[in-house]
């Protein structure tokens, strides 16, 4: 009997060390993928492209969003007028859009609590409004968001959203 109930009170004491030790755990960091920076707290950034495969001169849609999953303001200066944007790279890493044009004067970001923010493109790929800096060839191309830096180009912090290209319908 009392056998018994030293095991039960083992039992009942590994349980609640289990129970505690679960508590106190905390869950797992995000890892990003290798070329992808860590977003301050909160924050975080996603991108979308529909069609994910087409032809150049196909209508495509992009969406790019920010959003503040914080429980605090979130507030960021920019040395320029651009504050965050998405782009494309090719396979190899080279960015090939969008151009950007910044004002010279400083600016600030300010996302409040639960507060979204996205960038709607329609894009046929080859055209200007787009701003690619060369006519895109057929090819895997990485599309992400993030922070624009003193040098206008973007921080990637949206895991990548890969779209193809592919050679535009003969007729």
């Amino acid at each position: 009997m009392r056998r018994q109930l030293t095991f039960a009170r083992v039992i009942a004491l590994a349980s609640v060390l289990v129970v505690v030790g679960c508590a106190q755990r905390k869950s797992p960091e995000f890892t990003p993928s290798p070329g992808v920076y860590a977003t301050p707290d909160g924050i975080k950034f996603t991108v979308k492209v529909t069609p994910a495969r087409f032809a150049l001169g196909e209508p495509v849609s992009l969406e790019a969003s920010m959003f503040n999953g914080g429980k605090d303001s979130f507030e960021k200066q920019f040395a320029t007028g651009c504050q965050w944007d998405f782009e494309v790279a090719g396979d190899n890493g080279r960015v090939v859009a969008p151009s950007r044009f910044c004002t010279m004067a400083g600016s600030e970001l300010r996302l409040e609590p639960g507060e979204l923010r996205m960038i709607l493109r329609d894009w046929k790929g080859n055209d200007d409004y787009f701003g690619a800096s060369e006519a895109l060839a057929p090819g895997r191309y990485s599309v992400t968001a993030g922070f624009v830096d003193e040098h206008t180009r973007v921080v990637p912090m949206a895991e990548p959203f890969w779209i193809e290209i592919v050679a535009p319908r003969t007729r």
